[in-house]
């Protein structure tokens, strides 16, 4: 399988209002600050993840925040002792909420995972298919300043996997 884009089309689509984060696929490190984004009421990200194993506990892949554990615009775990996917982003009156897709990764193959939340949802994709949706995203959580991006956050031991071609787009 191909783990890199052509360069080209990632240059296109920053052009279009993305923001590339990570571009090459990467071993997830604790506390891996990678940028920060504006955040927006509706907005798109995606990212390829290779998983290789599962660990005990929570285990983060990415986390978009403000600054601190309980700001997730999204936030993405693995469960424990899983390579099943636990995604999270605020809205107004859950800080928590958010979509758990059932459909277990695959160990030592790479995943497009994409996550949207607009039109008053959160969708989820795998390789461009559906696999969870939640519709609890009227008013979505949207902080006045700059997003951090961290791949794989400081609260939360990492997930053992690789992530790369870490994109955010602003939608609308």
């Amino acid at each position: 399988q191909v783990v890199y884009r052509p360069l080209r089309r990632v240059v296109r689509r920053i052009r279009r209002g993305a923001k590339l984060m990570v571009r090459r696929t990467k071993p997830l490190r604790r506390n891996k600050y990678v940028g920060a984004v504006r955040a927006a009421k509706s907005y798109k990200v995606s990212f390829n993840i290779k998983p290789w194993g599962t660990g005990h506990g929570w285990r983060n892949v990415l986390h978009f925040t403000t600054g601190r554990n309980r700001s997730r615009l999204p936030g993405v775990w693995f469960f424990s002792r899983t390579s099943r996917l636990h995604i999270r982003a605020g809205r107004r009156g859950s800080w928590n909420d958010g979509c758990d897709p059932r459909k277990h990764l695959p160990r030592h193959r790479t995943t497009k995972v994409t996550i949207r939340v607009a039109y008053g949802r959160m969708d989820v994709f795998y390789n461009r298919r559906l696999v969870c949706r939640s519709r609890n995203y009227r008013h979505p959580t949207v902080p006045k300043k700059r997003v951090k991006v961290y791949v794989s956050d400081p609260w939360y031991h990492r997930a053992p996997a690789r992530v790369g071609q870490v994109v955010y787009r602003r939608l609308r």
